[in-house]
């Protein structure tokens, strides 16, 4: 019996994936999230909330790792911001909680090898794909408003042939990042990560203005009243007139993060030197 479970110990070690050291790593990533979209066109480092993630991942060899994450975001944007004079008169804010699992491909650009002082450092490179939800919201008269139900641009009516949009949507990630191993199963790195989205309804802003009088008539003063917020920083003129482009329907919006990971690698078992002795 013992001749056998040493031979089984044996054929494990010297395994063809035993010897690619393959292995699971359990982890998680705090930092900075940040938007891009009709709010923000300019700037792809504009990071203002706060992203948190646990992470489980398959190194497939030195190279390559498979990685899926769940992350919890916030983003946010506001016009008055803005050093466009136009945003600053468009006068439009939306706030986001994101929710996101993401299943991800890792290439290493050197040989990574945790608990190896020789490939204990390596920069990489991710992309995979991703689901995540999302709800604008904005504040009006010290309330809090869902503007996807809203409909602020008329969907859903006959101001606007196209349907209320969903509030999840697919993601494709993308990005790069930097690891290094110490205190040999413990690995720490920084990453920087954006996801192109396949909505334009991350801050509620795509198509164009509706006519006020019709909106206030179908969806309601509030809804009317959030569509165009122009009014409150031109003297109580209304910029939005009825056709008019409220925003870029031609981009998507992206979401991104940026921060700091740590995670612990099971390294797999340190089999004796063989000897045919």
């Amino acid at each position: 019996m013992f001749q056998r479970i040493g031979l089984f110990l044996l054929l494990f070690c010297y395994s063809p994936q035993y010897l690619h050291a393959q292995e699971w790593e359990f982890g998680a990533f705090t930092g900075a999230s940040g938007y891009i979209g009709d709010l923000n066109t300019r700037n792809p480092f504009k990071f203002t909330d706060q992203a948190n993630a646990f992470f489980l991942k398959y190194n497939y060899s030195s190279l390559s790792a498979f990685k899926i994450a769940v992350t919890q975001a916030a983003i946010q944007a506001n016009d008055a911001n803005s050093s466009n004079s136009s945003q600053k008169q468009r006068n439009l804010n939306f706030n986001s909680a994101i929710t996101e699992l993401a299943l991800l491909y890792e290439f290493n650009f050197f040989e990574f090898i945790p608990g190896q002082r020789k490939n204990n450092f390596t920069p990489y490179a991710f992309t995979g794909i991703s689901y995540f939800t999302f709800n604008p919201q904005t504040s009006y008269n010290g309330n809090t408003y869902n503007l996807r139900d809203l409909g602020t641009e008329g969907q859903g009516t006959s101001l606007n042939p196209a349907k209320k949009y969903g509030t999840a949507a697919i993601a494709i990630p993308f990005g790069l990042g930097l690891k290094y191993s110490f205190k040999k199963n413990f690995i720490i790195g920084f990453e920087l990560g954006y996801r192109n989205t396949l909505t334009d309804y991350l801050d509620d802003v795509s198509g164009k203005y509706v006519n006020k009088t019709a909106l206030t008539s179908t969806n309601g003063t509030i809804a009317a009243a959030l569509a165009d917020r122009s009014a409150d920083v031109n003297s109580g003129v209304y910029i939005g007139q009825a056709d008019l482009q409220r925003g870029d329907q031609s981009r998507r919006d992206f979401y991104m993060f940026s921060g700091i990971t740590i995670s612990y690698a099971f390294l797999p078992i340190k089999c004796p030197p063989f000897s045919n002795k």
